[in-house]
């Protein structure tokens, strides 16, 4: 018997099946290779992997060779364009030669000291450049410890406990970012939390302005962290008209701490989505692609919360390897060389070349799904443009996304993470793009003929 998925339109769950079962067959028949190493591993490595996304995340993970630009190649030789760009962490691609040749300098002058060098301070004025509100900066091995940190400042200067955040969020694997709503209630979504997490976070709906006021009404949050437009698990959202003003508005009304994520939104320009749409927050967390591929995260601050941070005031912060030269190197790389204007420019109008292919794929098949496009950024919704993370989450798939991964991966491309969408990187060019809407459209003639 047939029947509907999550996915509006009239698709078979079974075809759906059928298709995936069929192309993940092929996929593994294709890579002897990887399927030789990931039995080797397992005697030693939980999943045959070194750490358990690489399996969670993929119906089949490949081991890999190398990376070249756009792409990089398996084991096995397989080529793939990298839509993915490690979760953003490679938006400037693969073996950057800037990039390359910087952390080789650093590398033959020694990487760690536990103390600073004048790298730090560059990584610092160039960031402090692109969020102005943002004086002063601290970092981190990964944007989750800068959150991390962040929270931890906040309820310092606050004296609150409680961190709100929004319904289909992702900020990172520590214990607060890994709650949300299961049945309208506060939840862990994995196990080995400790039980009083749920009581240190709230939930509420992006974009619902009325929420978000009863959420902050008792006056007992010390930070709202967000990303300016949500990106990972929910596919995209994006803010209504008003809603950041109000966010801001609020937040200042009831004294509490706002601060963007801007790990993956910073792709959009040289102030991320903060410099694009003109938002105030008090705090900007970053990471991924500001390190180039290297290990690094960041935090920046108001001066009105730099002076928290005095190492007097004791706040917990801090880690042996965070700031540490070769971090600094890469980003300095990265942001001075790689990440500039002409970068942003050219991945935008990627993105819009990619966003226009997927809605024309759309209209040719019939189906009632909505692209989005942001930057470099596209994708598409399983059905119309959600308001909250409640509607988008609504509309996720997961059989059908992992379909469409496995699908994209047998024709060479590495499809974005389950939860999130396409990315053109640095490298990438027009052909790259058509050869992802190629594969695309006929995915989509496959479900639906």
């Amino acid at each position: 018997a047939s029947g509907k998925v999550t996915a509006l339109g009239d698709l078979d769950r079974n075809r759906i099946r059928e298709l995936h079962d069929a192309e993940l067959a092929w996929f593994r028949a294709e890579r002897p290779r990887t399927l030789e190493l990931l039995a080797r591993a397992a005697a030693h490595m939980p999943n045959g992997t070194p750490m358990t996304w690489m399996a969670s995340d993929n119906d089949q993970p490949v081991y890999v060779d190398r990376g070249d630009g756009a792409s990089f190649t398996d084991v096995d030789g397989h080529h793939y364009v990298d839509f993915n760009a490690s979760d953003m962490a490679m938006f400037c691609g693969h073996a950057h030669p800037s990039i390359v040749r910087a952390v080789q300098e650093r590398a033959a002058r020694s990487t760690q000291f536990l103390l600073p060098t004048e790298e730090s301070i560059l990584v610092a004025e160039e960031l402090a450049r692109r969020y102005p509100g943002q004086t002063h900066w601290q970092f981190t091995l990964s944007a989750s410890q800068a959150n991390t940190e962040t929270i931890r400042l906040a309820r310092a200067a606050t004296g609150r406990d409680v961190i709100l955040l929004f319904e289909g969020h992702y900020h990172g694997h520590f214990e607060e970012g890994l709650v949300d709503l299961e049945g309208g209630q506060e939840a862990p979504l994995q196990r080995g939390l400790s039980k009083g997490v749920t009581g240190r976070v709230r939930i509420s709906q992006f974009n619902d302005v009325e929420g978000l006021r009863a959420a902050l009404a008792a006056e007992d949050v010390a930070l709202v962290l967000t990303e300016p437009a949500l990106t990972n698990n929910i596919h995209f959202l994006p803010p209504e008209r008003g809603w950041h003003d109000e966010l801001r508005r609020v937040t200042r009304e009831r004294g509490t701490v706002l601060a963007f994520d801007e790990t993956h939104t910073h792709i959009v320009g040289g102030g991320g989505a903060t410099g694009l749409w003109g938002l105030e927050p008090d705090v900007v967390t970053i990471g991924k692609a500001v390190g180039g591929g290297i290990p690094m995260g960041a935090y920046g601050v108001s001066d009105a919360l730099a002076g928290e941070l005095d190492h007097t005031k004791e706040v917990a912060t801090g880690g042996t390897l965070f700031g540490n030269p070769l971090s600094a190197a890469a980003a300095v790389a990265a942001l001075t060389e790689v990440l500039v204007p002409a970068a942003y420019e050219h991945t935008t109008a990627l993105g819009e070349m990619l966003a226009d292919g997927i809605d024309a794929a759309l209209h040719d098949a019939g189906l009632p799904w909505t692209s989005y496009r942001f930057g470099p950024r596209a994708g598409q919704w399983y059905g119309p443009h959600p308001r909250t993370g409640a509607d988008a989450h609504a509309m996720t798939d997961p059989e059908l996304t992992r379909l469409l991964r496995i699908w994209m991966a047998n024709r060479g491309i590495w499809e974005a993470l389950p939860g999130a969408g396409p990315t053109v990187p640095v490298p990438a060019g027009f052909a790259d793009v058509d050869r992802y809407l190629t594969a695309y459209t006929q995915l989509l003639v496959a479900l639906t003929s």
